[in-house]
């Protein structure tokens, strides 16, 4: 996800080390890493046919271990959404400029 500029830059000796604008650069881009598996999973989960209305009869409508899966890929996308986001907010809250 980094630039091919932003990879040199950051082999670079003395610069390599674990900077803040790399860190913040880092944590965007797993951020959009979640962000992308949430919409694989969220297509997944809406073209799954899933039934959650549980229909009229005192029996809901059958899940298939398919449909489970689904669910799962979509809880954890979500929780790893929630987790990057945090991650990269903190690393801009704690930020202080050098100048």
């Amino acid at each position: 996800m980094l630039d091919s500029f932003e990879r040199v830059f950051d082999s670079l000796p003395g610069m390599g080390s674990r900077n803040h604008d790399r860190e913040l650069r880092q944590a965007r881009a797993a951020y959009i890493g979640a962000v992308r598996r949430l919409n694989v999973a969220m297509h997944h989960f809406d073209e799954s046919g899933i039934p959650l209305d549980p229909g009229p009869g005192p029996e809901p409508y059958p899940w298939t271990a398919r449909h489970v899966q689904i669910m799962r890929e979509v809880h954890g996308a979500f929780g790893q959404l929630i987790d990057r986001r945090r991650e990269w907010d903190g690393l801009r809250r704690e930020w202080i400029s050098p100048h």
